[in-house]
């Protein structure tokens, strides 16, 4: 299987997160200890407008951080790649290139890889996603949490941005994305038959794959003309 990954944006995003986090929580100690000075010096207001401003700026930063440490920090394309090594060279897998974050394209189709993190038993009853998770300890309460929203979503919305990136590069092409929801928790649960994307386990993901009857899916000629479009480099 070859592997075509956009390793700048993943670096410049991974560092992102990195520094904004760092520097989120830095501000956030620098206004407690504005606010504690401030307390001795009533009369100035200008500090107490500092101590506003910094932790709103912090505040900022940390969430931020934390966004891009979820997206980006857990490295969901190792993962993905992990789990569908052994495929032939029939397979590509595209990282950030191709509009989705995650593209698999087999001899049954093109798809898009949606990673979810949520462990526990995830379920689709009566049109909604659940997932009760594990029991929070309380040392770990006041730490984001991973919500499973819509997953199902999630993944159309991908196939979306996937469409519109093969409109505009390679028009000629007719094929029709396949949503996948993969989930990549060791200790996920997955059950969801009646859901309106296929969702699974990373664990099950080459094997599904193995499985698919041949179907329409873009030509060798046409990943040679997107990949020099694009000057795509092979990992």
């Amino acid at each position: 299987m070859r592997i075509v990954t956009d390793t700048k944006t993943i670096a410049r995003n991974v560092a992102i997160g990195k520094y904004a986090s760092i520097g989120g929580i830095v501000l956030l100690f620098v206004a407690l200890l504005i606010n504690i000075y401030a307390l001795t010096r009533p009369e100035n207001t200008q500090l107490i407008l500092l101590v506003f401003a910094t932790f709103i700026i912090g505040f900022l930063l940390s969430n931020i951080g934390g966004l891009f440490n979820f997206r980006w920090g857990r490295r969901p394309d190792r993962g993905l790649s992990d789990a569908l090594r052994g495929l032939d060279e029939r397979y590509t897998l595209y990282h950030y290139w191709l509009g989705a974050a995650h593209v698999l394209v087999a001899p049954s189709g093109v798809y898009t890889l949606t990673p979810k993190y949520q462990h526990g038993l995830i379920t689709f009853e009566d049109g909604k996603w659940k997932n009760p998770g594990e029991r929070r300890g309380f040392l770990n309460f006041f730490a984001p949490r991973d919500l499973l929203g819509n997953p199902a979503q999630e993944a159309l919305a991908e196939v979306k941005a996937l469409k519109n990136f093969l409109k505009k590069q390679a028009p000629e092409v007719t094929v029709e994305p396949k949503p996948l929801v993969v989930f990549m928790h060791s200790q996920a649960v997955v059950e969801a038959k009646n859901a309106p994307v296929t969702a699974l386990h990373v664990k099950q993901l080459k094997d599904y794959i193995r499985r698919q009857p041949k179907g329409p899916t873009l030509s060798a000629a046409t990943l040679v003309t997107l990949e020099e479009k694009l000057g795509l480099t092979k990992d």
